[in-house]
């Protein structure tokens, strides 16, 4: 008499333990690659948005002066009111080519919602004449420049772009030209310096030479 063979109860449980089993670990490779993916494409956004954002900036800043006294320093870094919040922010003067009027003009890393901006301002009320902020009754932000994502370790949401150089210093200001092109003679100029983190934390630097303003 033969003996039948069958599939037994034991072997079902086992067998569904082990596609359990199979299916956890292709859920969690899935979803580390989502992660990864996704964390991806945060970093190369923020790296995107950093870089054309440094670079908008640096053609915007090197207006500064423009038209103006070139032996009055009309750049400053300084704190500001905007929408009642106190902020550092460089500040620049410049005049109009075409209607003569002077425009009080800044840049400024701050926090909206969970994120950082590195935006333009405009004051209103800026006068050709007195000191960079000089009767600025109000500062506004003109455009965004930069949406920069929070890598804070404790997510505080810190700044991420510092200025400096913009005030008076015998190592900060030296004889420059515009993207380190052309012949550099003798005559000083400001040289303000945007310090910036990346997605990975490091430092970018790059500095601006104002040649509007002289250094007497």
């Amino acid at each position: 008499m033969n003996k039948q063979k069958g599939v037994t109860l034991i072997s079902l449980l086992i067998g569904l333990l082990i596609a359990m089993l199979c299916m956890v670990a292709v859920l969690s490779i899935y979803r580390t690659v989502v992660y990864v993916g996704a964390d991806s494409r945060i970093a190369a956004t923020h790296d995107t948005q950093l870089q054309n954002g440094l670079t908008t900036a640096q053609m915007l800043l090197q207006n500064a002066g423009f038209g103006l006294d070139p032996t009055v320093r009309n750049v400053a870094t300084t704190s500001i009111s905007l929408n009642s919040t106190t902020i550092n922010a460089l500040v620049w003067k410049e005049l109009d080519a075409i209607g003569g009027t002077a425009h009080c003009y800044g840049l400024a890393d701050i926090a909206v919602s969970a994120e950082r901006q590195l935006v333009l301002l405009k004051g209103t009320g800026c006068q050709s004449s007195g000191t960079v902020t000089y009767n600025v009754t109000a500062w506004s932000v003109e455009r965004t420049l930069a949406h920069l994502h929070d890598y804070s370790a404790d997510k505080t949401n810190l700044a991420q772009i510092g200025f400096s150089g913009a005030t008076a210093s015998t190592t900060t200001d030296k004889a420059c030209t515009p993207y380190g092109e052309g012949e550099i003679n003798t005559v000083k100029h400001p040289n303000v310096t945007i310090s910036a983190k990346t997605s990975t934390n490091q430092t970018v630097n790059i500095t601006v030479c104002l040649v509007n303003i002289v250094v007497a």
